[in-house]
């Protein structure tokens, strides 16, 4: 029988060969076994990955956290301007919405958020506005994330603004009383306030340059909507040569605040209007000396075709003055629903926490009605002469004037017909 023939011997290169094949068998082996005992799939199939093709893949995308949708205010429409309502009587769509109704402080009101508004360790975000606290309000409940809102009226003028406040302790009366009303609505001891706005409409920054004569620490922006008159420079040989004519001596507190908002240390608003007063300085002349004194330009903008469309910005980190076309009383009134604009600009620097508007609606105070004193609260010996007058709201809207005069006055309590134009003040006066 004859032998088998011999397989050649292979090769050294055939060797090398098998030898990588079992050793990576081998290797693949092991690492089966020991990624089925951790985790059977995921292990293996990572393994096995190594040795393909790599792929192209997408960069990761950064989730950006979506901006809170903005709310926004009822206009004033033609239907509603048939009604009666106008620039200086706005409509009121919701009362106080999803605000408590008001409660008494040392000073002014307060309206909280019935529901949320605050953060996990209750901080509150909080507007005290100062002058027409009842025309901003129809606006501000209606676009507002969660801000607490405090309103405070002292009559016209700036005068008792200034007076009121001329005493550093009553600021700090109404701090501590806006802090005991936040932790009697939650029944949290750690309620308190987290950021603070002063806003004014006309006369108020009466108070609020008062205010800031004793520091700024504890406010982080303020609002000033068509109110901020500098004073005539004694030392000037005419009251037409621009800025040189002003002073901003009586305003040094705004205009330092105002510069530290340049920097992005504050948050500075400013409106203003074409009116023309008779014996002060305009809120126009004072914004271009405010802008002169920062060292902010202004751009202008092409006004549209409304009434009291906007004509100029100055945007610099927290600063922002923004200008108006319009020079009588509705134009001055006109003011009043920018505070919207402005409470957008705060919430959104501050993240200020959602308050819950699905909550049945407080309405607004009625006409007569007191507001009820909160008698949970302890006297302050301090502030009981700046007690707040009682709350009081129209319930029919007043005609239009047919002439538009020149002393606006969009306040909340009945009134009788306004002397003749030739006698009428200036609201500031």
């Amino acid at each position: 029988m004859p032998k088998p023939a011999k397989r050649p011997a292979p090769s050294s290169g055939e060797l090398i060969r098998r030898g990588l094949a079992l050793g990576l068998l081998g290797v693949a082996g092991v690492a089966i076994v020991s990624g089925l005992r951790a985790e059977p799939a995921s292990r293996a199939a990572a393994f096995f990955r190594r040795f393909t093709a790599p792929t192209a893949t997408a960069a990761p995308v950064a989730v950006q956290p979506a901006r809170a949708q903005r709310l926004r205010a009822e206009p004033l429409s033609d239907e509603l301007k048939k009604k009666g309502y106008h620039e200086c009587f706005p409509h009121d769509p919701m009362g106080l919405g999803p605000y408590t109704p008001f409660k008494n402080l040392t000073t002014g009101r307060i309206a909280i958020p019935q529901r949320g508004g605050h953060t996990p360790d209750m901080g509150f975000d909080v507007l005290i506005q100062f002058h027409g606290h009842s025309p901003v309000r129809k606006t501000f409940v209606q676009v507002t994330r969660g801000l607490v809102y405090v309103g405070i009226d002292k009559g016209l003028g700036s005068g008792p603004y200034s007076d009121a406040f001329g005493n550093p302790d009553v600021f700090t009366a109404l701090l501590k009383s806006i802090d005991a009303a936040l932790k009697r609505h939650t029944g949290d001891q750690r309620a308190h306030i987290r950021k603070l706005a002063l806003s004014a409409w006309s006369a108020g920054y009466g108070a609020v340059n008062e205010i800031l004569k004793y520091g700024d620490d504890r406010v982080d922006a303020v609002v000033l909507l068509d109110g901020l008159h500098a004073a005539w420079n004694p030392a000037a040989a005419s009251r037409d040569a621009g800025v040189s004519s002003l002073s901003s001596l009586p305003l040094g507190p705004t205009f330092r605040f105002a510069k530290k908002a340049t920097r992005g240390e504050k948050l500075f608003v400013f409106t203003h209007s074409e009116v023309v007063p008779e014996t002060y300085p305009s809120t126009r002349q004072t914004a271009d000396l405010l802008l002169a004194e920062v060292g902010v330009t202004r751009t202008e903008i092409p006004p549209g075709n409304e009434r009291f469309s906007q004509t100029s910005t100055a945007d610099v980190q927290g600063f922002h003055l923004w200008g108006f076309r319009g020079g009588n009383e509705h134009a001055h009134c006109s003011h009043v629903p920018h505070i919207e604009r402005a409470v957008h600009l705060l919430e959104e620097a501050w993240q200020t926490p959602a308050m819950d508007r699905n909550v049945p609606f407080s309405p607004a105070p009625v006409l007569g009605v007191p507001l009820a004193d909160d008698t949970s609260a302890a006297p302050n010996p301090l502030t009981a002469a700046l007690a707040a007058t009682r709350e009081r709201v129209e319930l029919l809207p007043r005609p239009a004037p047919q002439d538009e005069p020149e002393s606006p006055q969009p306040n909340e309590v009945e009134s009788p017909p306004p002397p003749p134009a030739a006698e009428r003040p200036h609201p500031e006066e």
